[in-house]
């Protein structure tokens, strides 16, 4: 707990607690806002104009990540953004929330990188673990209660009634959003954060400081870098794949748990409840647990593939709380996920790259949220009825599916560390474990021969 008790990670920490729960504010009151001007469908608009700009203009945020000062970036994103959310005030119309959703989410994109490079400068390289680990509970701990905060606001509004611009609950919402990016920017700027590599070696006279083709090939290397880079590329890919497959449970969840487990309005709270405990479970333990022997890369791995199996047999439960119970557990497995990938890309990739490198993670992740969302439902409804029970459910399949695409993930990146692993050990010791196996399996042989013959 010293961490985030005092200290430049401390401060740093608090703020993106500040950051998250405003964006989750934000999220739930910018969902209802559009539901309430066109409709159930409608919450679409919010949630797609969040991905798309990070699909155009995502590397770029890892770019300047590396070639700015990452203290300042943060905080002109978080000013940014504490003028921006109240232009939600005045929207009315759902082209009006998309474009302001979409200036949240490149800014919120400009900031993500820049902290996470920040991390290894502000901790030892020892409490990595422990610190990504407060940062994913800043990250995700927070949602509850920015949906506690949203419904606390709501009530508020209720009771008050308009004050001034502030005519519905959303608008309060916002206006409070608002201060919590105050807050975050203002924490940042009292911390002493290492200038990027980069940016310290361009200086007022060096010519590549005033190439305008850098940044360019900057915007290269960074990407050739992720997919050239073995160990990089399974953590990135991998959490990509998982996150396909993954929200594909975002926009069903709902008629899962009310139509097909059959768990009234509850169902879907309850759910979400396990999922999140789960996680923070998965977070806690290795954070307690992990040592600096721990090998995060398989750690990740082992708990991809966790994950997936826990989805793929809540699929088929019949009980909310049996579902519920699976969701714990592949909660559990996503928190180490979370933990262990993030952790390994940061003792793998050098400061000069580590923004680009976390840009582009953070790029293929909205992508293949973006591709997940656009085919649950087609997926779902063109697998109904399909199957014979207990394959019939067309919801149950998908989800089915997801977890066995998350496993499958998880299976393939054990395969290759193991491969990479086998490599490294030397011939002769290869050979010696290979007639130690041999010698044991002749044993094991002769022991069950002579049992038979007795």
């Amino acid at each position: 707990m010293e961490l985030v008790r005092k200290g430049a990670f401390a401060r740093l920490w608090w703020a993106s607690a500040a950051s998250s729960w405003g964006d989750w504010i934000t999220f739930f009151a910018t969902l209802a806002l559009a539901e309430r001007i066109g409709g159930s469908t409608a919450v679409l608009v919010p949630l797609v104009s969040r991905i798309i700009p990070s699909l155009l203009l995502g590397s770029l945020a890892g770019v300047l990540a590396d070639r700015l000062d990452r203290k300042w970036t943060m905080v002109l994103s978080d000013a940014g953004r504490a003028v921006v959310v109240l232009w939600l005030i005045l929207a009315n119309d759902l082209v009006t929330i998309a474009i302001i959703s979409s200036i949240l989410e490149i800014l919120t994109m400009v900031r993500q990188p820049a902290r996470e490079a920040a991390v290894p400068t502000l901790v030892d390289t020892e409490q990595l673990v422990k610190a990504n680990s407060f940062s994913a509970a800043a990250a995700y701990g927070t949602a509850p209660i920015g949906a506690a905060t949203w419904s606390g606001l709501a009530a508020l509004y209720a009771l008050v009634g308009a004050v001034g611009p502030i005519d519905r609950a959303p608008d309060l919402a916002f206006a409070f959003d608002s201060l919590t990016f105050l807050v975050s920017g203002a924490i940042v700027a009292t911390i002493g954060i290492p200038k990027p590599t980069l940016a310290e070696g361009s200086g007022a006279g060096d010519r590549q400081g005033r190439d305008w083709k850098q940044p360019l090939r900057d915007l290269v290397e960074g990407f050739a870098f992720v997919t050239r880079t073995r160990t990089v590329r399974r953590v990135v890919f991998g959490m990509a794949v998982a996150l396909f497959g993954g929200s594909a449970l975002l926009p069903l969840g709902q008629s899962f748990a009310r139509t097909v487990l059959r768990g009234g309005d509850t169902g879907f709270g309850v759910l979400v409840t396990a999922l999140g405990v789960g996680v923070g479970l998965g977070m806690l333990g290795v954070a307690v647990f992990s040592s600096d022997r721990t090998r995060f890369d398989l750690t990740y791995a082992l708990s991809l593939a966790l994950a997936g199996l826990a989805i793929a047999l809540a699929a088929f439960a019949q009980t909310i709380i049996g579902a519920a119970g699976w969701v714990l557990v592949g909660g559990v497995g996503t928190g180490v996920a979370y933990v262990t990938g993030f952790t390994h890309l940061h003792g793998e990739v050098d400061d000069t790259l580590r923004g680009r490198t976390f840009a582009a993670l953070f790029t293929l992740v909205r992508m293949a949220m973006l591709a997940s969302f656009a085919l649950a439902v087609v997926v779902a409804n063109a697998l109904d009825g399909v199957f014979p029970a207990p394959f019939d459910s067309g919801i149950r399949n998908l989800f089915g599916l997801s977890g066995v695409l998350i496993l499958g993930t998880g299976s393939l990146l054990i395969i290759a560390i193991r491969s990479a692993l086998l490599k490294d050990v030397p011939p002769e010791v290869r050979r010696s474990i290979r007639d130690a196996s041999r010698a044991f399996g002749s044993m094991r042989g002769r022991r069950g021969d002579s049992g038979y013959r007795d």
